[in-house]
Protein backbone atom coordinates (compact mmCIF):
# COMPACT_ATOMS: atom_id res chain seq x y z
CA UNK A 1 0.00 0.00 0.00
CA UNK A 2 3.27 2.29 0.38
CA UNK A 3 3.83 1.89 -3.03
CA UNK A 4 0.74 2.31 -4.54
CA UNK A 5 0.45 5.89 -2.21
CA UNK A 6 3.82 6.62 -3.41
CA UNK A 7 3.01 5.76 -7.00
CA UNK A 8 -0.16 8.18 -6.69
CA UNK A 9 2.11 11.31 -5.65
CA UNK A 10 4.69 10.94 -8.46
CA UNK A 11 1.85 10.67 -10.96
CA UNK A 12 0.10 13.74 -9.46
CA UNK A 13 3.59 15.30 -9.87
CA UNK A 14 3.84 14.70 -13.83
CA UNK A 15 -0.03 15.43 -13.79
CA UNK A 16 0.88 18.51 -12.52
CA UNK A 17 4.25 19.42 -14.52
CA UNK A 18 2.75 18.21 -17.63
CA UNK A 19 -0.58 20.59 -16.93
CA UNK A 20 1.83 23.28 -16.09
CA UNK A 21 3.79 22.67 -19.65
CA UNK A 22 0.53 22.81 -21.07
CA UNK A 23 -0.93 25.60 -20.04
CA UNK A 24 2.53 27.56 -20.17
CA UNK A 25 2.64 26.17 -24.40
CA UNK A 26 -0.94 27.66 -24.98
CA UNK A 27 0.09 31.28 -23.28
CA UNK A 28 2.88 31.29 -25.63
CA UNK A 29 0.68 30.18 -28.98
CA UNK A 30 -2.31 32.56 -27.44
CA UNK A 31 -0.35 35.31 -27.25
CA UNK A 32 0.82 35.18 -31.26
CA UNK A 33 -2.70 36.15 -31.89
CA UNK A 34 -2.64 39.27 -30.05
CA UNK A 35 -1.23 42.34 -31.98
CA UNK A 36 -1.29 46.27 -30.89
CA UNK A 37 -3.69 44.46 -28.10
CA UNK A 38 -6.03 43.36 -29.90
CA UNK A 39 -7.20 39.51 -30.98
CA UNK A 40 -6.26 39.05 -34.27
CA UNK A 41 -6.77 35.45 -36.61
CA UNK A 42 -5.63 34.57 -40.02
CA UNK A 43 -2.57 36.23 -40.77
CA UNK A 44 -1.84 39.55 -38.88
CA UNK A 45 0.89 40.90 -41.44
CA UNK A 46 0.29 44.30 -42.87
CA UNK A 47 1.79 46.08 -45.47
CA UNK A 48 3.71 49.52 -43.80
CA UNK A 49 1.88 52.80 -44.00
CA UNK A 50 4.68 53.86 -46.48
CA UNK A 51 4.10 50.42 -48.70
CA UNK A 52 0.31 51.36 -47.97
CA UNK A 53 0.61 54.87 -49.39
CA UNK A 54 3.40 53.82 -52.29
CA UNK A 55 0.33 51.15 -54.08
CA UNK A 56 -2.57 53.10 -53.41
CA UNK A 57 -1.12 56.45 -54.82
CA UNK A 58 -2.48 56.66 -58.05
CA UNK A 59 0.27 56.91 -61.12
CA UNK A 60 0.36 60.70 -62.66
CA UNK A 61 -0.52 60.62 -66.46
CA UNK A 62 2.27 63.27 -68.08
CA UNK A 63 1.21 64.17 -72.03
CA UNK A 64 3.78 66.19 -73.55
CA UNK A 65 4.92 67.97 -76.82
CA UNK A 66 8.64 67.23 -78.47
CA UNK A 67 10.01 70.52 -78.80
CA UNK A 68 13.24 70.71 -79.74
CA UNK A 69 15.70 67.44 -81.05
CA UNK A 70 19.75 67.23 -81.08
CA UNK A 71 21.80 64.34 -81.66
CA UNK A 72 20.02 61.12 -83.29
CA UNK A 73 16.72 61.71 -84.49
CA UNK A 74 14.30 59.09 -83.31
CA UNK A 75 11.74 61.53 -82.74
CA UNK A 76 10.82 64.62 -84.28
CA UNK A 77 9.26 68.86 -83.17
CA UNK A 78 5.42 67.40 -82.62
CA UNK A 79 5.57 64.23 -81.82
CA UNK A 80 4.25 63.43 -79.12
CA UNK A 81 5.09 62.08 -75.75
CA UNK A 82 2.74 59.95 -73.25
CA UNK A 83 3.93 57.90 -70.29
CA UNK A 84 2.95 57.35 -66.75
CA UNK A 85 4.84 58.03 -63.71
CA UNK A 86 4.46 55.61 -60.63
CA UNK A 87 6.01 56.08 -57.31
CA UNK A 88 7.79 52.81 -55.94
CA UNK A 89 9.54 52.48 -52.10
CA UNK A 90 12.88 53.09 -51.71
CA UNK A 91 13.52 52.06 -48.10
CA UNK A 92 11.48 52.40 -44.94
CA UNK A 93 10.67 56.20 -45.48
CA UNK A 94 10.92 57.13 -48.76
CA UNK A 95 10.60 56.14 -52.39
CA UNK A 96 11.74 57.13 -56.09
CA UNK A 97 9.58 57.50 -59.28
CA UNK A 98 9.33 55.43 -62.08
CA UNK A 99 8.98 56.36 -65.84
CA UNK A 100 9.25 54.59 -68.99
CA UNK A 101 9.52 58.16 -71.22
CA UNK A 102 8.10 56.91 -74.98
CA UNK A 103 7.76 59.49 -77.79
CA UNK A 104 7.10 59.42 -81.09
CA UNK A 105 6.16 55.47 -79.99
CA UNK A 106 10.24 54.88 -79.21
CA UNK A 107 11.38 54.30 -75.44
CA UNK A 108 13.61 57.90 -74.87
CA UNK A 109 14.25 56.96 -71.07
CA UNK A 110 13.40 54.03 -68.83
CA UNK A 111 13.89 50.16 -69.63
CA UNK A 112 13.47 46.93 -68.01
CA UNK A 113 14.79 47.77 -64.66
CA UNK A 114 15.73 51.24 -65.36
CA UNK A 115 13.91 54.65 -65.23
CA UNK A 116 13.97 55.58 -61.04
CA UNK A 117 14.27 59.01 -60.70
CA UNK A 118 14.28 61.17 -57.05
CA UNK A 119 11.06 63.22 -57.36
CA UNK A 120 8.47 65.58 -55.26
CA UNK A 121 4.59 64.40 -56.00
CA UNK A 122 2.52 67.16 -55.14
CA UNK A 123 -1.22 65.72 -54.04
CA UNK A 124 -2.68 69.08 -55.55
CA UNK A 125 -5.67 68.77 -58.78
CA UNK A 126 -2.58 69.03 -61.52
CA UNK A 127 -0.81 66.33 -59.23
CA UNK A 128 2.60 67.38 -60.61
CA UNK A 129 5.67 65.86 -60.76
CA UNK A 130 9.67 67.44 -60.43
CA UNK A 131 12.43 65.36 -60.40
CA UNK A 132 15.19 64.24 -62.37
CA UNK A 133 18.32 61.18 -62.96
CA UNK A 134 21.27 63.32 -64.31
CA UNK A 135 23.06 60.62 -64.68
CA UNK A 136 23.04 59.02 -68.52
CA UNK A 137 23.67 55.40 -70.35
CA UNK A 138 27.42 55.18 -69.11
CA UNK A 139 26.82 55.55 -65.54
CA UNK A 140 23.33 54.16 -65.15
CA UNK A 141 22.39 52.36 -68.08
CA UNK A 142 19.39 54.38 -68.82
CA UNK A 143 19.35 57.73 -70.39
CA UNK A 144 18.87 61.00 -68.14
CA UNK A 145 15.93 63.10 -67.23
CA UNK A 146 14.69 66.40 -65.85
CA UNK A 147 10.76 66.51 -65.39
CA UNK A 148 9.22 69.67 -64.39
CA UNK A 149 5.14 69.59 -64.73
CA UNK A 150 4.73 72.40 -62.44
CA UNK A 151 6.95 74.59 -64.80
CA UNK A 152 5.35 72.33 -68.35
CA UNK A 153 9.18 71.20 -68.92
CA UNK A 154 10.73 67.62 -69.71
CA UNK A 155 14.40 67.26 -71.12
CA UNK A 156 15.62 63.69 -71.85
CA UNK A 157 19.31 63.55 -72.89
CA UNK A 158 22.09 60.41 -73.32
CA UNK A 159 25.61 59.96 -74.11
CA UNK A 160 26.91 57.79 -76.69
CA UNK A 161 26.95 54.41 -75.18
CA UNK A 162 22.87 54.58 -74.71
CA UNK A 163 20.89 52.63 -77.54
CA UNK A 164 19.96 55.55 -79.44
CA UNK A 165 23.14 57.17 -79.40
CA UNK A 166 24.26 60.71 -78.08
CA UNK A 167 20.62 62.65 -78.09
CA UNK A 168 18.59 65.77 -76.05
CA UNK A 169 15.42 66.13 -76.54
CA UNK A 170 13.26 68.97 -75.13
CA UNK A 171 9.30 68.40 -75.03
CA UNK A 172 6.80 71.06 -73.37
CA UNK A 173 4.59 69.18 -70.75
CA UNK A 174 1.09 69.43 -72.35
CA UNK A 175 -0.96 68.01 -69.03
CA UNK A 176 -0.27 65.92 -66.23
CA UNK A 177 -3.69 63.86 -64.35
Amino acid sequence: MALLGRGSIVQKGVLTASALLAAIGLWWIGRAFFVDGKIQFGNPIQASPLERDAFAAQPRQVRAEVTRVEGNPVVRPGDKCEFLVERRPRDQSSFYCNAQVVCGGRLLYGGPDRGFFVCKLSEDERRDVVGSDPSTTSADQDAAIHLNTSEGVMRIWDDEHGALGQFQVEAEVLSVH
